[in-house]
C-alpha cells in the first residue's frame, strides 16, 4: 500500500507541474492521470511500421471488464508495443493477434513513450511460427528498469528470457545462471494450468518464455519452441465473454 501511494503522489505531483516536464514525460504524466485521446487521433498519427511478433497475451478481470493485453515486439526495431482490448458481459475480445505469429503492419502509439499502441494498416498474412529474441535473467531486469526509467509508474511490463522452472522455499521461480524471478502467487486453478503446462512443456528445462514483469513477480504468458509456441497466459473466463 505505501509502495502505491508513493506512486500515485509521484503521479499528481508530476500531474501538477506538466507544463515544466519535457514533451514526451508530459504526455505520458497526462495519459496516466487521466486525460482522454481520441482512439482517431492516435491513428492519424506517424505509425510505428515493422514485423511485429505476437510474443504473449494475458486477460485479467477489472472490475466489471475484462481486460486482454498482446505484447508485440518490432523485428527491425526491437520496440515493445502493448495493444489493448475490452469485454463487459457477454462482448468480445480482440482475436486477431495471434501468439507465436508476425504481422507486418503499422502501430500507432499513444502520446508519450507510452508501451500503449493501436494496429493500423496490415500489409501480409501473420506469418508463424516466430520467437521474440531472448535474454538472460538478468538481461531482462535491464530491459524492465529501462522502461521503468520513462515511466516509473507502470505496473506490467513484458520480457523474453531463456530460463527454467524453478522451486525454492514453497515458492516458484524462473532462474537461470544470472539470477532468479519469482512466479506471482495468483491462487486460481487457471494460473496453476498455466504453470503445469510449463512444467510438462519444458521438462524441467530451460526454454525461451515471453513473461509479464509486475512489482510482485512474473506471470509466464507463452513458451517459445522451434516448431511452435504455446499461450499458457491467463485467459477470460468464457462464461463472461462471449468469444476469448
Amino acid at each position: 500500500m505505501l509502495a502505491e501511494k508513493g506512486l500515485l503522489h509521484l503521479l499528481s505531483q508530476a500531474g501538477r507541474h506538466l507544463g515544466s516536464l519535457p514533451g514526451p514525460l508530459a504526455d505520458a504524466v497526462a495519459t496516466s492521470v487521466g486525460w482522454q485521446v481520441k482512439q482517431a487521433d492516435v491513428l492519424a498519427g506517424v505509425p510505428d511500421t515493422d514485423h511485429w511478433i505476437v510474443a504473449g497475451r494475458s486477460d485479467v478481470r477489472e472490475d466489471r471488464i475484462e481486460v486482454r493485453r498482446h505484447w508485440l515486439r518490432g523485428t527491425s526495431s526491437g520496440r515493445w508495443a502493448l495493444c489493448l482490448s475490452f469485454a463487459a458481459y457477454q462482448q468480445s475480445l480482440d482475436a486477431s493477434l495471434r501468439v507465436g505469429t508476425s504481422v507486418h503492419a503499422d502501430i500507432h502509439r499513444y502520446p508519450g513513450p507510452a508501451l500503449r499502441s493501436l494496429v493500423g494498416a496490415r500489409y501480409a498474412l501473420p506469418v508463424e511460427p516466430v520467437s521474440p529474441p531472448s535474454h538472460t535473467i538478468a538481461e531482462g531486469c535491464d530491459e524492465v528498469g529501462s522502461m521503468l526509467v520513462s515511466e516509473p509508474w507502470l505496473d506490467r511490463l513484458p520480457v523474453t528470457i531463456r530460463a527454467r522452472l524453478a522451486r525454492s522455499g514453497g515458492v516458484w521461480a524462473l532462474a537461470d545462471a544470472t539470477g532468479s524471478l519469482p512466479v506471482l502467487d495468483a491462487g486460481t486453478r487457471q494460473f496453476d494450468a498455466g504453470l503445469a503446462m510449463l512444467l510438462a512443456v519444458s521438462e524441467g528445462r530451460e526454454v525461451d518464455l515471453t513473461v509479464e514483469w509486475t512489482p510482485h513477480g512474473v506471470v509466464p504468458l507463452s513458451i517459445h519452441l522451434p516448431e511452435r509456441t504455446v499461450d499458457i497466459g491467463p485467459r477470460a473466463n468464457t462464461s463472461f465473454v462471449s468469444a476469448a
